[in-house]
């Protein structure tokens, strides 16, 4: 039997200009954790379906999912096995269009397979990632100091986080309570790391701040790699500094921290101040993902918002600000409030990049914002103080494109000054 292992949206579903752009974000799918003890196995990258395939393992995001219909209507639900956040999230939905669902994670594959067409909920275990399924020298990040000739990984170490932040999806697909990995299991995929040539690596542990087994897990790292970070929270760092000691002294280059919503408190960010001058304090520096709440503001209101998190960037000094509008996915609490607002069709518009709540040219307009207030940043007086950003990494080739794609030629100082 040969069996393709697919993700939606596909791989390679990344644009810019209105060209494929190698400057974005690709790394490992999650759906080379699925290994089946029996039959070939083929990651298929650009999603065509394939007359020598038997089997399709399907891992399907929201954004994705319009784009799996489509594919299952060729292909067939029979030969369909489907899973990931969003078929966790809408199971009833996605089996319409594949023969078993299943939901949550799945370390029992071969059960499954064998099983009766259904809904199935996945047994958890840590599998290992089949990296030798794709070219790992396409996979890349954009981040700072990694630059084009890198080729960068990921792994997990963990799973689970303990916070249940409204727009997150981890609680219903991971849970609430942290599961660790074994010492040998976290050896083994940095061993396959390095044997796959990868030197920038992304520990994408939803939590890895709150790991229990931290002062252990990450000694395993220290010397193997060019630029390691992991997720992280400022209220655990601001609490417990001597984690931030530990991931310096065994080679951790930053932290992906969030301020998410400038206007909503989250547990998470308690002491983010604290948080941050301790990571500095450390020697470590930090990157911080933001959301954009668009919903009900009007145009001067959403200004307000933007210089906010312009000035907010200025006091925490983060190497990069990552950009998200407030997406309700399924499966999170923002989705069980929001849910009357979407059909199916919407979906193709959940990639954090397209404004959700607003529409025709404030839409766009605020599409633009996103990047300006990101280049202002970057370009401004303030950043030039601690890092030169021109420096030609994947961050600042990045930022070029986005800043040519939506035609933000401007004075740094002008930069939120724009008009529809």
């Amino acid at each position: 039997m040969k069996i393709g292992l697919l993700t939606f949206p596909r791989l390679t579903n990344t644009f810019s200009i209105g060209q494929p752009t190698l400057l974005a974000q690709k790394l490992e799918p999650s759906v080379l954790y699925l290994s089946p003890s029996e039959g070939k196995l083929e990651f298929i990258e650009d999603n065509k379906p394939r007359h020598d395939i038997d089997l399709y393992l399907c891992s399907v995001y929201t954004r994705g999912f319009n784009e799996f219909v489509r594919f299952s209507n060729i292909v067939g639900k029979d030969k369909i096995i489907a899973g990931g956040y969003h078929a966790t999230a809408m199971p009833e939905e996605v089996s319409k269009y594949a023969s078993k669902v299943v939901t949550g994670y799945c370390d029992n594959i071969d059960e499954i397979i064998q099983s009766k067409p259904g809904i199935h909920q996945g047994s958890f275990g840590f599998t290992h990632m089949r990296r030798d399924l794709i070219d790992m020298s396409t996979m890349k990040q954009v981040y700072p100091d990694i630059y084009s000739n890198d080729i960068s990984g990921s792994m997990v170490s963990s799973v689970g986080c303990p916070y249940d932040c409204d727009f997150c999806s981890t609680p219903n697909m991971s849970g609430r309570k942290m599961r660790t990995a074994t010492i040998d299991y976290v050896i083994e995929e940095i061993n396959d790391l390095i044997k796959n040539k990868v030197n920038t690596v992304f520990i994408r542990d939803e939590s890895f701040a709150t790991h229990p087994m931290v002062n252990e897990i990450a000694p395993l790292f220290k010397d193997k790699f060019k630029i390691l970070y992991s997720f992280g929270t400022s209220a655990v760092y601001a609490k417990r500094p001597e984690i931030l000691k530990t991931l310096k002294n065994n080679g951790w280059h930053s932290l992906n921290i969030g301020l998410e919503d400038i206007g909503v408190k989250y547990k998470k960010n308690l002491n983010m101040k604290l948080g941050v001058e301790n990571i500095h304090k450390a020697g470590l520096n930090h990157v911080m993902s933001f959301i954009v709440n668009d919903q009900g503001k009007t145009k001067e209101e959403a200004r307000a918002n933007y210089k906010a998190l312009y000035e907010a960037f200025v006091d925490l000094k983060p190497l990069q600000v990552c950009a998200n509008f407030l997406m309700p996915f399924p499966g999170t609490k923002l989705w069980d409030e929001h849910s009357n607002r979407f059909k199916a069709e919407d979906f193709d518009k959940f990639d954090s990049k397209t404004p959700l709540f607003s529409e025709g040219a404030f839409a766009e307009w605020h599409k633009r914002m996103l990047v300006a207030v990101q280049l202002k940043y970057y370009y401004s007086d303030e950043y030039a103080k601690f890092r030169d950003f021109h420096c030609g990494d994947t961050l600042d080739l990045r930022m070029k494109e986005l800043a040519k794609e939506f035609d933000l030629n401007i004075s740094w100082d002008k930069l939120l000054d724009l008009n529809i």
